[in-house]
């Protein structure tokens, strides 16, 4: 099969609209040499909206997708509703340095790396 041949094709019906008990938002995570970056979507989800816990070695993020402003849904792909996403930490993190923000429906967690896992240079003394 070619890529070519691969459509996306709309329902018959798109005047329908499905809302999941519970979601898990879509997310990204990067490393750098200092630390993991999660970035989790949130459209339309207020800062407020959102609560980032750590327990023992699981992050937690949950909250609530407030519904559109009143009118009737024509077509909706956004979800709304309850959300929930677990991300398991490893010893390598520093609990105590996470930090959140939320900016233009995207919510921002930085972990910082444990001091015994950060690379660092070796100074070479001389044998005089």
């Amino acid at each position: 099969m070619k890529a070519q041949e691969i459509t996306k094709r709309e329902p018959a019906e798109v005047n329908r609209v499905q809302q999941p008990e519970t979601f898990v938002p879509a997310a990204d995570i990067w490393e750098t040499e200092e630390e993991v970056i999660l970035r989790l979507d949130m459209p339309g989800v207020a800062k407020d909206g959102v609560e980032v816990k750590v327990e023992r070695d699981m992050l937690n993020i949950h909250g609530k997708a407030a519904a559109a402003p009143a009118g009737t849904a024509l077509y909706c792909e956004q979800r709304v509703g309850d959300f929930q996403r677990q991300f398991t930490l490893s010893e390598d993190l520093d609990r105590d340095s996470i930090d959140a923000e939320m900016d233009a429906g995207v919510l921002t967690i930085r972990i910082g790396k444990a001091e015994q896992v950060k690379p660092r240079t070796i100074q070479i003394r001389s044998c005089n």
